[in-house]
């Protein structure tokens, strides 16, 4: 809801705030990558390309939900749509790196749909 303010209100460009927003998330990081400096480069051995491509990539689902704000798309619709990624997520978990699901994650998936079908009805 921030963002569609941002986006909507105030008129800040989607990929704007996405930069600003990740420049935010560095900053507060930088603590726990100077604790972990060490043990970095071993975690990350024949790794590098593969973060480097979701680290690029990621910010793009994201990016579009805001510029379907901006275009005019109810924030009513977008919101829980978007929010649907967190089951995407979950089943991506659970058949590509076998995790297990327990029942939390199982009914924050089911409450996402059933609201997601309620405000179909709407």
């Amino acid at each position: 809801m921030v963002d569609g303010y941002g986006v909507k209100a105030l008129g800040i460009q989607p990929v704007v705030l996405d930069w600003f927003s990740n420049l935010l998330r560095v900053v507060l990081l930088i603590p726990v990558m100077i604790a972990n400096s060490r043990r970095m480069p071993e975690l990350m051995k024949g790794r590098w390309s593969l973060a480097i491509g979701v680290g690029a990539l990621s910010p793009l689902p994201y990016i579009l939900v805001l510029t379907s704000l901006d275009w005019g798309a109810p924030l009513s619709l977008v919101a829980p749509a978007r929010e649907m990624s967190m089951m995407v997520g979950t089943t991506f978990g659970m058949v590509l790196l076998r995790e297990k699901v327990n029942v939390w994650r199982l009914a924050g998936c089911l409450i996402l749909i059933l609201g997601v079908v309620l405000l179909g009805f709407h």
